[in-house]
Formats: C-alpha cells, structure tokens, sequence
C-alpha cells in the first residue's frame, strides 16, 4: 500500500528526466533509490558563475582535538541536508538536529539528543542526516516525523513541526538499538552514523561497528521498526545462523566473528516494496582463517522484502574479504535504456574500484562479470578464496596494479625510496592477500569509491563517482597469546587508558591469531608527504552506463604534488548537465561539464566539504537554490568550521 508521501515521491522520480518547476530533496540521497540527482535546471552551465550567497546559517558544532592525549579527536561534518514539507533539516556532528526555513535559512527549532560530551566513538564524531515520513492518515501532533540514529545507537522519532520527541514511538520517543545485539563487550565500539531507510511505515536501519578490534564483534543485523509505534518488525542477519541459508558459507563457524554490518545508506525501490543494503566486511578485516569460506552476505548487495526482512536476491562482490572491501557506497537505483526499452537496475560502486551493474529484480549482472584467479594466502590456516568477481564491464574507475614504471618521480630521490620499498613487499596485483612482510593493497582501504557513493544522470545515462587512487601496505604480526572469545578480557575503550591501549596495540587476549602489526599495520604507501603511485590521488569519473564505458576522469587535485585530492564527499548531477563536487582537503566546490567532464567553475569556501550538495525548488516562481554544507573532516585533514551556505542566482 503506497502512502500519499510515497506516491509524491514516485512522482519525483518518473519526473527525474523532465526539467522540473519544483523539487525538494527529500532524503539525503536525493531520491528513495539513491543518485543524488535534481531535475531542476534553472542553473546551467551558462550561468552558474552568477550564482551568489543567499543566506548562510552557523550551527557551532565543531572542535578539534589533542590526539592522541585526548580521544575526542575532533569534528567531521558529513550530513547532506533535506528538504520537505518546506522544511530544511540537517544534523551536526554532536548530532543534534536542526530544521531551517530553506528560502531565508531562519532556524525554526533545534534538537540535541545529549551524547555524552568528551568521550570518543569508534567512528568519530559524525552523523550523515535525517530521515523524514508522513501519516496520510493523520494530522497534528507527529502526523509527520524526522528520525534521527545517533551515534549512541538510538533511533528518535520528532514531531517535525515543533523538533519534540514524539512520545508514542519506543519509551518517550526513542528505540535503543542496543537492545538484543550481542555480543557487546563496549558500546564504544557499537555506533550508528547513517540515516535510516523509511519504506510504507517502516523504517530500516544498519550500524556502524569499530574495524580491526576483534574477532567477535557485534553482529550486523539489518532491523526495520514500526514508524509509528517503535516495535521491532523483522531483523535480517547479515552473517546468517545456523537454521538460515547462506549459514553453509561460514567454516567451521562463526562464533569468532562479527561484523558484516551495514553503515552506509539503504536505498529503496518504493513500488516494489524492497530495501537493498551495501553490506560491509565481516571481522577480523584482514584474517580469516577463524571465518573461512566465501562469507555470505558479507560484501554483498543485500535486496530485502521491506514489509518482512525476506532475501528477494543478493550478489557477492568480494568473497572471504581480507581487504576491507566493505560496500560504502550506498546502492544506486537506475532505469537504463536497452534496445528502446527500460530495464531497472541497481548500480554498486565499490572500494576496489569496480562498477557492477544488477538487474533489479533478479539481482542478475547485467554487463558480464568474470571469475577470475585470485591469489593464494601464504599465512598459516588462511584460506584466500581461489576466484573473485570482475565486471568485464564497466572497465575498473583506476589502475589496480603498482609496479615499478607506475611510481611517482617526484624527484629522483623520491622514486628510488619508492622502488626499494615496492621491492620488499607481496605485490602481486588486485586481492594480494596481507602478509607478515607487508603486502601492497592497491586500491587502498579507503577506496576507490567510499561512502561519498555516486551521482546518477538519468537523461545522459551517466554515473558520477568520487574516487581515491592511493595504495596501503597492510602488515601483520602473529598474536602471541590467543585466548578464544575476544570480550573476556577487554577494558572499557572509552576511558582511554594506557591498558587500552596497550590491548589495541598487542591484540592479546581478543581472540586473534594475526593481526595489524602495533602502528605500522596499514599505513598509505608514500615516502615522505608524497605517495608512491602517481597522480592524480582523487579523482571524479563519469561512466557511461549506456555504453558501459568510462566517459572521462578529472583529477580533483590542486596539482600533482598535492595529496588532498579525496573522494570523502558526494556529488550533485543536474538535469542542466552540471556536477558540483568538493569532498577534497582543500575548501572548495567544484562545477564540472556532465557531458566533456570541463571543470566549469570553482567557489572557495569556509571549510572543507564533506557532505552532498542539494538543489530544490519550492515555488514555480521562486529561485533554484544550491545548498552546501561546508564542516570540515578531521579524519580528511581538511579546514573544519560549522556552515551551510545556500546560493541562487541573482
């Protein structure tokens, strides 16, 4: 049964090729099925160096920290904003909320959930947005709520009029997501940064699990609760039991492992009623011998019955990961055109660099995907697995091999330590697996294309990915004392304490055979402030979906001796044929030519940005706005700061 909500949303997307009048952003991916696209076209490519500041709003919420004396290490702003309803809302990194006239940028009221101020999570202080549902069949008090997921694992449902916490959802308003998740040795470890995925009167939310701890971290589950009420509907195991299918995948059990959880944004098919979840690495990221097999549904794109949590179909993008190859991108959702008629797909970016193409409703590849020896383990009891799969289409974002002629001369000197260094290491290509000499990773962990996701163009059938072109050596040491059951012996992370950190460094009693060596486990390979593969270090590609072709690359950094090139923030399409894009080190937008990839224009701004730019319309004679939210990232290094600025043409 579609809601009236649901219905106007549909609507939005079968408009998505026509140049719109109106349009608001109603979730932070733009639409239900992910691509962050506007069918807006009032800016263009003719115009969009008029476009001025209309109004800029300052929320306060970033610091930095002393790291490592402190364990708050400072802020990351992350959170695209949406607009319905007529309403703005966005979230800080302390993870309040706050909802904003979208025309004036006048605040109309604030929520802060109160997170425990000066301690630390497993994933920094960040929060990627809001989600927002209405009741078609209710008006007043709540009949329309924004949900937040904290960091803290809570799931808060607000009146969205007023930002009160709606009291008939969960106890006075919020859902613990702690509940029924085990094991859980610290809640450190145990956070939740993105937003959830409402479908009918669902709303479906994944987590965000500390890497590289242990082996027997917290489970993945995937739930859905009831919008209204708070009441759990369904959970799916993302690393099934042993009564579940898929279970025969994971030798000889999985009592030492966890993970396998999906941080990302879900992304919807609304008509269809279904979820589709990019699942992450199981734990231990880099050794499998306690979790061998191919480990469904680690890694893998995840459709779900949205009503019931029911598998309608998965597909396995890396089997038995030993790379941290986690699916970051969110799922895209797409209609292509093939031999005249349409075909509904769904798009996965990946960390290794590849773009896979499903069909919708079978989960099907639909440009061929190969196969392909992989090499084998030399670590005792690891068991790599023999064959990984390769789309023969799209050709891969960026180079995925590193050999001597594709090091950067910097300088002479540069390139000498580069080449010496190359030679020590296990290089032997894509899916290397680690070892104890230190094995080459390349594309490195953080990607290829990360959480930024991708930007779908669905008049030019192109896909817009944010890209990273660096490498990692990964090293590891053999654990001296394995005590099975990783929790036993595990002191409360968030205190920070010297025995902590001596536990982080040393792996001892968590369990683990091998684990990163203590400081130089997974380090970029660089010499100097320079890495050792060549420029450019980020890029943003266009891919030609019709064709399955690459159609260009532009480098998103300042020159070849600048390392800030980052895929860390997405990218707005628009159907006047522009892409606005920062996510880099440095603090600016970009504007690129859909079509020829020309870099059109560039703003300066006040801070690094890591969040998704937006455009919306709520009057067909009002302006189109361009909203960024520029915050900074200090994982990023980039300038930190607490802005969002929206522009229109004069």
């Amino acid at each position: 049964m579609k809601s009236l909500f649901t219905a106007a949303l549909l609507a939005l997307l079968i408009a998505g090729t026509a140049r719109a009048q109106t349009a608001e952003w109603p979730v932070t991916e733009g639409a239900p099925g992910g691509g962050r696209f506007t069918p807006l076209a009032d800016i263009t490519r003719e115009n969009v160096t008029r476009l001025r500041v209309a109004w800029t709003y300052r929320h306060g919420d970033f610091w930095k920290g002393a790291f490592p004396l402190e364990v708050n290490r400072g802020s990351a702003f992350e959170s695209t904003p949406i607009v319905v309803v007529g309403r703005l809302y966005f979230t800080t990194p302390r993870n309040r909320v706050i909802a904003l006239d979208p025309e004036t940028g006048r605040e109309l009221w604030t929520f802060d959930p109160k997170l425990e101020p000066g301690r630390a999570y497993a994933n920094m202080w960040i929060n990627r947005g809001v989600s927002h549902w209405r009741d078609p069949r209710a008006t007043g008090e709540c009949s329309a709520r924004v949900f937040l997921a904290t960091l803290d694992a809570r799931l808060i449902a607000l009146d969205a009029e007023t930002g009160e916490p709606c009291a008939g959802f969960g106890a006075k308003g919020e859902v613990n997501l702690l509940a029924g998740i085990a094991p859980l040795y610290d809640t450190w470890e145990y956070n939740v940064t993105s937003p959830g995925t409402v479908v009918g009167d669902v709303i479906v939310v994944g987590s965000s699990i500390a890497d590289t701890l242990r082996p027997d971290s917290p489970p993945g589950d995937v739930r859905a609760f009831d919008v209204r009420t708070g009441a759990l509907r369904w959970t799916f195991h993302t690393i099934p039991h042993a009564s579940e299918p898929g279970h025969e995948t994971w030798l000889p059990d999985t009592r030492l492992t966890g993970a396998a959880n999906v941080w990302s944004t879900i992304t919807a098919d609304l008509a269809r009623g279904i979820v589709v979840l990019p699942v992450s690495t199981p734990s231990p990221d880099f050794y499998g011998g306690d979790r061998l097999g191919a480990n469904l549904y680690s890694d893998s794109v995840v459709a779900l019955d949205a009503r019931t949590g029911a598998v309608k179909w998965h597909f396995q993008t890396v089997h038995h990961d030993l790379w941290d190859y986690d699916l970051a991108a969110p799922p895209v959702l797409v209609t292509l055109r093939r031999g005249g008629a349409p075909v509904d797909g769904v798009v996965q970016a990946t960390k290794h660099g590849f773009v896979f193409v499903l069909d919708r409703v079978t989960g099907a590849p639909l440009f061929p995907v190969e196969e392909r020896p992989a090499p084998a383990s030399d670590l005792p009891g690891e068991q790599a697995w023999p064959t990984q799969p390769v789309p023969v289409k799209p050709p891969p974002l960026m180079p995925q091999k590193l050999g001597p002629d594709d090091l950067y001369a910097a300088d002479p000197s540069h390139l000498a330590a580069c080449r010496a260094r190359l030679a020590e290491l296990r290089n032997d290509g894509l899916f290397t697996p680690p070892s104890l000499r230190g094995s080459l990773v390349y594309p490195f962990t953080g990607g290829g294309a990360n959480w930024s996701g991708a930007a779908w163009d669905p008049e030019r059938q192109r896909l817009f990915v944010p890209i990273q072109n660096l490498a990692h050596v990964i090293r590891l040491d053999e654990v001296d004392e394995v005590a099975t059951g990783g929790g036993s012996s595990v002191w409360p992370l968030h205190g920070a304490t010297l025995s902590n950190i001596w536990w982080l460094l040393t792996g001892r009693g968590t369990g683990e055979r091998y684990r990163l060596s203590p400081l130089s486990g997974r380090t970029i390979f660089r010499e100097g402030d320079l890495p050792c593969n060549k420029p450019p270090w980020g890029m943003l590609v266009a891919v030609d979906l019709a064709r399955g072709e690459l159609a260009w690359r532009a480098s998103t950094s300042v020159g070849d001796g600048d390392p800030g090139g980052s895929g860390y923030g997405p990218a707005l399409a628009t159907a006047s044929g522009l892409v606005f894009h920062g996510g880099t080190k440095r603090s600016v937008l970009r504007v690129h030519d859909s079509v020829s990839g020309e870099r059109i224009a560039t703003f300066d701004l006040p801070a690094g940005l890591h969040a998704g730019p937006i455009s919306y319309k709520l009057r067909p004679d009002g302006k189109q706005y361009l909203v960024v939210a520029p915050g900074g990232h200090v994982g990023v290094g980039s300038e930190l700061g607490d802005h969002v600025i929206a522009y229109t043409l004069p």
